[in-house]
């Protein structure tokens, strides 16, 4: 790529593929991968139907969001033949699952009467502790965390008895670790694995209203733009839906929910979930930045060979937008459209660096008791999985002219926050 020298985006560089991947690729130069691998709506319909042998998809507002997002995978994202077979093997996965899910819906309609109470909701830019304060949440014994297994395979609902044995943590295992073993550099920026917490833009992705998860499958900018136009509360209903699903045989007392653009919906999730607790964690917003920067472009040249291509991502990868979405977020808050009280705010070097300590006072702000066998749990993670014990991210933190336009774009941010620059 070239270096404009004030773009963290074309200064990044891809990393070696696998050899095996880079082969399979090769082969598809010389054939016609959208023959071969079709991502047209209808082929999807047609195959998740016959392969669930179930065809009530439910209420109907999820068609149109497929159809446009079917259109701009097929289309626009450019996917090479490793992307086009993941890509479809995914919406493939979402499709049945939906039809599972609207299935046990019918035949169990009491699952409607499941309530979702004061749901503890991580929000704010990536790369700044929300992954670590999600997973420390999740060992909690009092919380649930949405697991990658049960967002790959919600149906049958996952049971209390069996929920750390059950034989579907190791098929989504295998599926989600693709993502590493095409990637093999993923693992020192994200863990990716059957049995860790998953961002929930994967079950909001079962009504195809996910742009942070699809476009993680492929990029797809007028998808984007059409989401963009939807009714944010509309979006989030469904995500409802999954979640009492998931918690009818496997109670959660509170969940720990995150995902990258719950910030942008604080209102619609309030009309949702209007007992919501909201942690933001903040951290030097450039080095998140650079940090992003390297684990989207990394994603995406595991399915295309043209990442950041059509502006994909720049919400989070253009410090500009990103910028004006962390200031939108405080104008909610300072405006009290969204009560200060179910705010909750914390530095990423004190999460770092007293990690219960930093626990505690969120749940103090809360007013929720944080049990013995809780802060035994998270302790035990602690212990369990240092971050030392992770392959290290290496990402370059920009040239001093990137750096410089990060900077400009975040003062407010940073300033309001008292963010300390890293």
């Amino acid at each position: 790529m070239k270096s404009s020298g004030a773009d963290h985006r074309t200064q990044w560089q891809p990393p070696p593929r696998p050899e095996w991947v880079q082969r399979v690729n090769e082969e598809g130069y010389c054939m016609n991968v959208r023959a071969v691998v079709p991502l047209d709506a209808q082929s999807l319909l047609d195959c998740a139907m016959r392969t669930t042998g179930l065809e009530d998809f439910g209420a109907d507002d999820w068609q149109e969001p497929f159809e446009k997002l079917a259109h701009a995978m097929d289309e626009e994202a450019d996917l090479n033949l490793i992307g086009r077979l993941r890509t479809r093997s995914e919406l493939l996965q979402l499709l049945e699952a939906r039809l599972r899910i609207e299935a046990t819906y019918k035949e169990h309609p009491e699952i409607e009467n499941e309530r979702i109470v004061q749901p503890i909701i991580i929000v704010g830019q990536g790369r700044s502790g929300t992954t670590f304060l999600n997973n420390l949440l999740a060992a909690n014994p009092d919380n649930g965390a949405l697991m990658q297994w049960e967002a790959t395979f919600p149906c049958p609902p996952p049971e209390a008895a069996t929920y750390r044995t059950d034989t579907r943590i190791e098929r989504a295992h295998q599926l989600i670790d693709q993502w590493n073993r095409v990637t093999p550099t993923l693992p020192s920026m994200h863990d990716f694995s059957g049995s860790v917490p998953m961002e929930d833009c994967q079950i909001i992705a079962l009504n195809f209203t996910a742009p942070s998860w699809f476009g993680s499958l492929g990029q797809v900018a007028s998808y984007d733009a059409y989401i963009a136009t939807l009714d944010a509360a509309r979006v989030l209903s469904y995500h409802q839906r999954v979640l009492k699903l998931l918690q009818w045989k496997n109670p959660r007392r509170h969940w720990v929910l995150k995902d990258p653009i719950h910030l942008d919906r604080l209102q619609a999730l309030l009309r949702i979930y209007p007992d919501a607790c909201f942690v933001w964690p903040h951290r030097d917003p450039v080095r998140a930045l650079a940090s992003m920067v390297d684990l989207i472009g990394t994603i995406q040249w595991g399915r295309s060979d043209h990442p950041f291509k059509d502006g994909a991502f720049d919400f989070v990868v253009d410090p500009v937008l990103s910028a004006r979405r962390l200031n939108a977020a405080i104008e909610v808050i300072e405006s009290g459209v969204v009560p200060k009280r179910q705010f909750h705010n914390l530095l990423y070097a004190d999460l770092v660096r007293d990690p219960l300590g930093a626990v505690r006072k969120m749940y103090a702000h809360f007013g929720i008791p944080l049990s013995e066998r809780g802060i035994e749990g998270m302790a035990a993670y602690l212990r369990e999985r240092p971050r030392e014990a992770r392959p290290v991210h290496h990402f370059s933190a920009g040239s001093p002219e990137a750096t410089a336009r990060a900077r400009d774009a975040y003062r407010r941010y940073q300033d309001h926050f008292h963010i300390p620059s890293e």
